[in-house]
C-alpha cells in the first residue's frame, strides 16, 4: 500500500513550513501567490490526498470580523476524547481567521447554563456537537444567529449541518473484514442513540448485502446503552454478548464500544484478531493502545472543521439560503484487530 502523502512530505519537497503549506492549501492570508500555486502543484504532483477531498479553501472575507463562536456540548460529553479532539480542531480553524471560541455546557433539562449567552453580542455564531434536544436547539435557533450542527442532524429543520459519512464508513469497515475471508460478521450499537449510529447500522447491513454475506439476527446486537437520565453505559456489553456463538469479525458502531468488546473477550480466553476481529468508528488516539491496537474509521476531525467552518462563513452572506448538509468520507486506519478468520 502506498505511503499516504503528508503535509510534512509538501513542505520537505519546497523547503517551506509545514503551517505555510497548509495556509496555502486552506487558502489563507499571508501567503504570496507563487508560493500558493507552488504549493498546490507540489500536492497534486505528489497525490496529497487530503487536498484533492478537502473543503474549499476558508473565505478570507470575514478575517477582519471579530466575534466569538460557541461549541455547545451536553455536560455529560464534554470530556470524552471523541468531544474534546473535535473541539480542538473547530477552535484551531476558527483563530486562524481571527475567532474567539468556548465551549458552552447545556444543562441536563437542555437549557443554557449560562443564560447571558443569549444577551451576548459577541456571540456570532454557534456549533452545536453532538446528541441535543430538539427543544433546546429551538430555543438557540431564535437567537437568529449562524448555527452548525456536528456529528448530529435534524432531518426536518432548517439547519445546516456537518459530519462524516457513517454509511460509507460502515461499508470500508465491511470491505476490509471481507478482503480478510470474513462471512460471519457481526454488529454492535444502538440504534436509537443518534442518527449517525442508525446510518452505520444501515451502512453496514446494505455492505451485507452488497457482498452477498447472510445477516445473521443473532451476530446483530442493537443495545441500548442510554438509560432513562440519558447517560451512556457502554459497560453492559459483556452481558448481552453469547460467546458460544460469535460471528468472526464485529463492526462496532464506535471505539467505546470496541474496546469494551475486546476486553470480554479477552476475559473469556477469546483472542483479537486470532478468534474474533474488530474494527471501531472515530479513531480515537486510544485505539493504538489497546492491546491489539483497534482499526477504526478516522472521523477526519480536521476536514470536519473546516467544513463547518468555511460553512459558518457562507451562512453569514447567505442567511435565507435552504441549509446544507455537507458528508465528509472517513478513512479505515488499519491496525492489528483483524485478521483472517480461523479455520473452524
Amino acid at each position: 500500500m502506498a505511503k499516504k502523502v503528508t503535509l510534512l512530505d509538501i513542505s520537505k519537497q519546497l523547503g517551506l513550513s509545514t503551517a505555510a503549506v497548509s495556509k496555502a492549501l486552506r487558502g489563507l492570508d499571508g501567503i504570496s501567490p507563487e508560493t500558493r500555486k507552488a504549493v498546490m502543484d507540489t500536492a497534486i504532483k505528489l497525490g496529497y490526498k487530503d487536498f484533492a477531498e478537502s473543503a474549499p479553501a476558508l473565505s478570507t472575507s470575514h478575517t477582519s470580523q471579530s466575534g466569538r463562536v460557541l461549541f455547545v456540548v451536553d455536560p455529560r460529553f464534554m470530556t470524552e476524547a471523541h468531544t474534546m479532539a473535535s473541539y480542538f480542531f473547530i477552535d484551531k480553524t476558527l483563530k486562524e481567521l481571527g475567532f474567539q471560541s468556548s465551549l458552552q455546557a447545556l444543562s441536563v433539562s437542555g437549557e443554557m447554563t449560562d443564560e447571558a449567552v443569549f444577551r451576548d453580542k459577541d456571540v456570532v455564531a454557534l456549533f452545536l456537537f453532538g446528541r441535543i434536544s430538539a427543544k433546546s436547539v429551538e430555543r438557540m435557533v431564535g437567537l437568529n444567529k449562524p448555527i452548525i450542527l456536528l456529528d448530529h442532524e435534524f432531518p426536518y429543520a432548517e439547519i445546516d449541518s456537518v459530519m462524516v459519512d457513517h454509511y460509507e464508513g460502515a461499508f470500508l469497515a465491511v470491505r476490509h473484514f471481507v478482503q480478510n475471508g470474513h462471512i460471519r460478521i457481526g454488529y454492535i450499537g444502538d440504534n436509537k442513540l443518534s442518527p449517525g449510529f442508525l446510518a452505520r447500522y444501515r451502512g453496514f447491513c446494505d455492505a451485507l448485502d452488497f457482498w452477498g454475506l447472510e445477516r445473521r439476527s443473532e451476530y446483530m446486537y442493537d443495545v441500548h446503552f442510554a438509560d432513562s437520565f440519558g447517560d451512556i453505559h457502554f459497560d453492559i456489553i459483556p452481558s448481552k454478548l453469547d460467546y458460544g456463538n460469535l460471528p468472526s469479525a464485529f463492526f462496532c458502531a464506535n471505539d467505546p464500544i470496541a474496546f469494551v468488546v475486546n476486553h470480554a473477550l479477552t476475559a473469556q480466553g477469546i483472542r483479537t484478531p486470532d478468534d474474533v476481529s474488530i474494527i471501531g468508528f472515530d479513531n480515537l488516539e486510544s485505539c493504538q493502545w489497546q492491546s491489539p491496537p483497534i482499526s477504526s474509521l478516522d472521523y477526519q476531525r480536521e476536514q470536519v472543521a473546516i467544513q463547518a467552518v468555511n460553512l459558518m462563513l457562507w451562512r453569514m452572506d447567505h442567511p435565507d439560503a435552504p441549509r446544507n448538509k455537507i458528508m465528509v468520507k472517513p478513512e479505515l486506519v488499519v491496525r492489528k484487530s483483524v485478521a483472517p478468520p480461523a479455520i473452524k
